[in-house]
């Protein structure tokens, strides 16, 4: 019963990550790139300052539905972190879209 216990949980966690936070991914760019004071950098991370991952509500779904049954609240808290890959993935996106002067890395025009 370990054994599967520690299975469902290592499978939960390597599920759950999918989708990088968008606020991971301002944390992570370049501030003296030229496009970080840009007008569409600043309303992209705006817009990531507005967003809710809602990792509250995840952990409390995940807890109650735990003492539930087992496992039940993981499972209902990993279909709600998947549930939000497309919000993330939609506003990584704009952001580096906006803030990234050189995406692809490919600086000095190779």
């Amino acid at each position: 019963m370990k054994q599967y216990a520690f299975t469902v949980a290592l499978l939960g966690l390597s599920l759950g990550a999918c989708v990088s936070s968008p606020k991971e991914t301002v944390l992570n760019l370049d501030t003296t790139d030229k496009r970080w004071t840009s007008r569409e950098c600043v309303a992209a991370r705006k817009a990531v300052a507005r967003y809710d991952d809602k990792g509250k509500e995840r952990g409390v779904v995940g807890l109650l539905g735990n003492l539930a049954a087992p496992f039940a609240g993981t499972a209902a808290a990993l279909a709600m972190d998947a549930a939000q890959d497309d919000e993330r993935e939609k506003l990584n996106d704009q952001v580096r879209k906006a803030c990234i002067s050189d995406p692809m890395g490919k600086r000095g025009g190779g």
